[in-house]
């Protein structure tokens, strides 16, 4: 649930406690309805890798509306649920957009309608009721029936909805690592509707973005953790020279400093989801923090797990190769690399400079 306080020692033990029993149930449904192998098959066809009868069964459980408030129909939950349901979700490679519906439904507060997705802001205009902009990269946008747009009317911030399939919208499909439904979005003129103007619009666009990006390196996590429990079972049975592979010491070391940054993304995840559960000056510091983390160090895990695997992981028919085509586009999902590292560098600064004064 979200809270409005700084929990006690015993509210952390119940809420893990309670988030770990979401994750078993979360994993024992998706053991049952889906695996990596049917994502590996989605890669072979012509279409994207996306499947519409699992996403019926997705928003037929709620998880889209996880965040939504009780009283509009939604789960109540906080980010952290939401977390573990995505990482969940990563582990088995599932070809939806959870982490972005989930943001998009949490930013409109209303269980989920089809695919609503939340575009970045990059500066769309808007003039007569009609938004201008484009957007090159968005993942399941060719999929996406409502579009929440920030944009600007003489400089003061509306955010709004835009029917995808309305006039004025432009989709041209592209094509990722992971074969996903992405598209490049161009508006010229498309109609908005208003849900927000003011300060009020960039505060809940903000909150909007900051969930989804924490979303969706929960499910990075998910993905590279996937992929590094499959190496460690692989080095426990692939021998060489008479011995598994697991034994040797570069193989061990690799093995568990994997383990390792997938650990420290966890952690960096949980308190960036305090922050903003609490809507603490640092969230945006520490969502940059987290996500510099996995695209720094996570992406590589799913990399390191396919050398432990040598050869064969370079064969279309392992399952390898789809950890790191997710992995990779999950990652270019989160932003540069250089503008989460400016984030930090300037919070840590500002922390700095808050200990030097008298």
């Amino acid at each position: 649930m979200t809270r409005d306080h700084e929990p006690s020692l015993s509210e952390i033990a119940d809420t893990a406690a309670e988030l770990s029993e979401l994750r078993a149930t979360a994993d024992d449904i998706l053991s049952h309805a889906w695996a990596v192998e049917r994502t590996r098959r989605l890669l072979d066809g012509r279409e994207p890798a996306f499947d519409t009868d699992l996403w019926k069964t997705i928003v037929e459980m709620g998880w889209p509306d996880v965040l939504v408030s009780e009283p509009r129909g939604g789960g109540g939950a906080g980010i952290h649920e939401l977390c573990v349901l995505t990482e969940a979700a990563g582990a088995v490679a599932l070809p939806v957009p959870l982490a972005s519906v989930a943001s998009a439904a949490w930013c409109e507060d209303r269980c989920a309608e089809g695919i609503s997705l939340v575009l970045e802001d990059v500066g769309a205009t808007l003039r007569e009721g009609e938004v201008t902009g484009s957007w090159p990269m968005v993942s399941f946008g060719a999929v996406a029936q409502r579009l929440i747009v920030l944009a600007r009317r003489d400089g003061e911030p509306v955010l709004g909805i835009v029917d995808a399939a309305g006039g004025g919208v432009r989709r041209q499909s592209q094509q990722p690592l992971d074969h996903n439904p992405t598209s490049s979005i161009t508006l010229t003129g498309a109609a908005l509707l208003p849900i927000s103007s003011g300060p009020d619009a960039v505060e809940r666009h903000r909150n909007a973005v900051m969930r989804e990006r924490l979303a969706t390196i929960a499910e990075v996590i998910g993905i590279a953790s996937a992929a590094n429990d499959a190496a460690v079972e692989y080095a426990k049975v692939r021998t060489t020279f008479g011995r598994p592979i697991g034994s040797r010491q570069a193989i061990k070391h690799r093995l568990v400093d994997q383990r390792s940054v997938v650990e420290v993304a966890r952690a960096l995840v949980n308190r960036a989801s305090d922050a903003c559960e609490l809507d603490h000056p640092d969230a945006d510091a520490l969502v940059s923090l987290a996500a510099f983390w996995a695209i720094d160090s996570l992406r590589r895990v799913p990399e390191g797990a396919t050398q432990v695997f040598g050869g064969i992981a370079y064969t279309w028919e392992h399952d390898a190769h789809v950890h790191l085509r997710r992995a990779a586009s999950r990652i270019a999902e989160l932003g540069s690399r250089s503008f989460h590292r400016s984030v930090v560098a300037r919070w840590l600064d500002s922390r700095s400079s808050t200990t030097r004064s008298p």
